[in-house]
């Protein structure tokens, strides 16, 4: 995909993620890529995160607020990003695909557990270090967020069942929807 503008990339990068998809967004972050750090524990072993993780991460999320101003996403969600870093540097796409899930949340869908596909490539531009950020709707069977509702066994409302075997929004409608199974 090399000679590509960065918009045929995540053109090219929607399709393939989110072939179906109506609308799609995406969007340059400028600026040297950011890596997810691992996390860092104190003498008593209680987690902490790192302070430059944590303002990398804040930066981010206000990038993406000035650019994704709709409000979250809250079905299934295709990410797709292409990290041009300036230096060699060996990073995982992961960890970068991570950062930008964090920075993400509350952002660009409500929480990065409604990411069901996701696309990460790192490439070098010494010049002009940058990430090519796409997003869009996912069609996939495993459900997330909104997506994932039912009409309740008992009522008929719509809810979002909190396990896949949940047949009724609540206690309450139980009782209703044993007696309309045994057929009384």
């Amino acid at each position: 995909m090399r000679g590509l503008s960065d918009r045929e990339w995540g053109e090219q990068l929607m399709r393939l993620l989110a072939p179906e998809a109506e609308e799609s967004w995406g969007t340059i972050l400028p600026g040297e890529p950011h890596s997810k750090a691992r996390p860092r524990f104190n003498k008593d072993g209680r987690a902490y995160k790192d302070p430059d993780d944590a303002a990398a991460e804040q930066a981010t999320k206000w990038r993406l607020q000035r650019f994704f101003r709709r409000g979250p996403l809250t079905g299934n969600v295709a990410l797709g990003c292409v990290f041009f870093r300036s230096t060699r540097q060996e990073i995982d796409a992961d960890n970068m695909l991570k950062h930008i899930c964090d920075a993400g949340n509350g952002i660009l869908f409500l929480d990065d557990s409604q990411v069901t596909a996701k696309y990460g490539q790192i490439e070098l531009d010494p010049v002009a270090p940058r990430t090519i950020l796409v997003l869009a709707p996912h069609v996939s069977s495993m459900q997330r967020g909104t997506d994932y509702v039912r009409d309740c066994a008992g009522c008929g409302k719509q809810f979002t069942p909190s396990r896949y075997t949940q047949k009724c929004c609540s206690r309450d409608c139980a009782p209703t929807a044993r007696r309309a199974e045994a057929g009384r």
